[in-house]
């Protein structure tokens, strides 16, 4: 009767551990982010535009890009930004008395102190098409929306430097205005690594802002929110998967190899069982809470989390396995040792060969299937 309580009484608990893994795998347990009830839409070949609309070319070149905080999920970005515009635009912006750096607004910059947006030429220059043209220098902080840290150690992340139209009133709505991306001029220097990343390149594209509202500006028969068009400048950054593997999973792969190695001990050495665990079990928290010292606190568990939430769960039963075993072999009389402690034997072997692909199984399937929040 007790072995069939035990058995019934482990069947629930494996039950119950499936179910609550299935479920956090299938979000229910997330935190949804917050919906603000805006857009942000690339454009593409498909993208329609009002016939006759003003257009504006705008070029971004990123000399130096450094300082970048995950505290505060901002880089900080020096460099040139340009804009070629028409009569029609010119119009735009005499009528509401602005000039190109005024109507210029970086959309993610984060501090405005510090912010510098400078004309290199006293006034806009007029090319042979009769355009006009202006270069401007830029520095400050861009606030980096993206870093999603889920399959930490081996993130990749990307840093945009956004330049869009100011939202004054809907002179320069999507539905009047387009930026288009100067692609072929723009592009980054040589003083945009960061340490601890690998540059991967840079992309520069166009995007629709929607907001939920118009900023209290509705003029009779407009709408109550309000698109603008942007251009995006977006540099990748990856880390080293060999870096990253030596400095923060050799030294988790080192403790779980003593761990599954300890059922290879003989059940008579309980005294060194019993202190493997338990002193792994302690390795594996300071190792955790070292790596996490690098991180700002998340809503969601990283890749690198979760094997370690396998490690503790295994490292624990391991613990509770050679406490059973000790106790049953410390109750067993001295004539029928040797049967308990070959059988004590053949459960070990099967446990660390159960553990083993445990961990490798759960490794391959947390990065094949991560996590949805």
């Amino acid at each position: 009767m007790r072995k069939v309580f035990f058995r019934v009484l482990l069947v629930l608990g494996l039950s119950a551990l499936l179910t609550i893994i299935v479920a956090n795998r299938r979000g229910y347990f997330s935190v949804k982010p917050y919906d603000y009830g805006g857009e942000l839409r690339a454009v593409t070949a498909e993208t329609q535009w009002p016939p006759g609309i003003t257009t504006a070319r705008l070029g971004i070149f990123a000399e130096n890009v450094y300082d970048f905080s995950v505290t505060t999920q901002s880089i900080a970005a020096e460099g040139l930004v340009w804009i070629t515009w028409g009569r029609d635009f010119q119009e735009l912006l005499n009528s509401q008395g602005l000039s190109v750096e005024q109507a210029l607004s970086p959309v993610n910059r984060v501090n405005s102190w510090d912010w510098v947006l400078a004309p290199v030429y006293a006034k806009p220059i007029t090319l042979p098409s009769g355009e006009s043209y202006q270069l401007l220098r830029f520095a400050g902080r861009f606030y980096v929306q993206s870093v999603d840290l889920h399959r930490y150690p081996f993130e990749s992340l990307q840093f945009p430097i956004i330049f869009g139209l100011n939202a004054i009133g809907d002179t320069f709505e999507a539905s009047k205005v387009r930026l288009v991306a100067d692609a072929g001029q723009s592009g980054v220097g040589q003083f945009i690594d960061i340490i601890g990343f690998a540059t991967g390149g840079f992309s520069i594209s166009e995007y629709l802002q929607s907001f939920p509202t118009a900023f209290g500006y509705v003029r009779p028969g407009g709408t109550a929110d309000t698109k603008f068009s942007q251009v995006r400048l977006e540099i990748s950054y990856v880390k080293s998967g060999f870096a990253s593997c030596q400095q923060l999973l050799l030294p988790l792969l080192v403790v779980m190899l003593i761990v599954l190695v300890a059922p290879a001990l003989g059940p008579t050495l309980w005294e060194v069982r019993i202190a493997i665990p338990s002193t792994a079990l302690l390795t594996l928290v300071f190792l955790q809470q070292a790596y996490r010292q690098t991180l700002p606190f998340l809503p969601y568990n990283t890749y690198l989390d979760q094997i370690y939430a396998v490690s503790y769960l295994i490292t624990f039963s391991l613990f509770c396995l050679f406490v059973w075993s000790s106790n049953k072999l410390h109750m067993t009389p001295e004539a029928d040792r040797p049967a308990v402690i070959a059988r004590l034997n053949r459960i070990d072997s099967r446990v660390q060969v159960i553990f083993i692909l445990i961990l490798m199984t759960t490794t391959f399937l947390n990065w094949r299937f991560p996590l949805k929040y």
